[in-house]
């Protein structure tokens, strides 16, 4: 073999290791990318998954925090206004209601208080100026019988007049004898006013079951709506008065907002 010879067969084995190189290193960035793609499109499955997931949890949530019963919400608003929408979850509303009885309730105590307090101080006036001696044991039928004689003897024989005999009193234990008319109309004044007073705390009792009424609708139908916050309706009750401010009846406001 001519040396010539030897030099092309040497050439073209160099050419041929040439093109095999350079078709192995076309093949391997090929197989990394494919890889990395598929690595990127397992990452972004996984994703989605995970968003699928977690807008499911929310959907639950939401589904469950909606899922109030109505006939509990009436019930604990019965019991105490406002407590039904806490329940529901809508103190936007509830805290009108609540508001409204603890208002009635201090209007009702401070009534409470100031009768027994101006009722006290006729019993005293009785005590200084009609000689009744203690007012242990009397009732108040027998407070209000001595704002209408002047003495014991005056009403026994008033109600012996009328045979109402079961009606008189022992002159040793139920004694009274008024020491002036003006005393005796003075005294009358006070325990008629404490009698005003006491009547008027009907003004907030009234409330206070018209309230509870109103609140456990309004909570009902709120639960029944799962808490829709763009319809609701609004029972709002109002105290009327007569022109001498005299309480006249409860007016109540329904608005609904859309």
């Amino acid at each position: 073999m001519r040396k010539s010879d030897l030099a092309i067969i040497l050439i073209s084995f160099l050419i041929l290791i040439s093109n095999n190189s350079g078709i192995y290193s076309q093949n391997i960035p090929v197989s990394k990318n494919f890889s990395f793609e598929n690595s990127e499109l397992k990452s972004k499955i996984l994703n989605q998954n995970n968003e699928n997931q977690i807008k499911q949890l929310d959907i639950n949530s939401v589904s469950a925090g909606s899922n109030k019963s109505p006939g509990l919400a009436l019930l604990f608003s019965l019991i105490l206004p406002g407590a039904g929408h806490y329940y529901i979850n809508r103190m936007d509303v509830g805290k009108y209601y609540l508001g409204v009885d603890a208002a009635s309730w201090i209007g009702y105590a401070a009534l409470s208080v100031y009768g027994n307090d101006v009722r006290s101080n006729s019993k005293t006036y009785a005590l200084q100026h009609a000689e009744i001696g203690s007012t242990d044991g009397k009732n108040s039928d027998f407070f209000t019988n001595i704002g209408s004689y002047d003495n014991v003897y005056d009403y026994n024989n008033a109600k012996l007049s009328f045979g109402e005999y079961s009606l008189l009193y022992d002159v040793n234990t139920y004694y009274w004898n008024w020491d002036a008319v003006d005393n005796l109309n003075t005294y009358e004044s006070q325990r008629k006013s404490s009698e005003r007073i006491y009547n008027s705390r009907i003004i907030f009792g009234s409330i206070l079951i018209m309230n509870r009424v109103v609140s456990g609708i309004s909570s009902y139908l709120l639960a029944s709506k799962k808490g829709d916050k763009s319809k609701s309706l609004s029972v709002v009750p109002e105290v009327m008065y007569k022109n001498d401010y005299s309480f006249d009846g409860i007016k109540i406001n329904l608005s609904k907002n859309f």
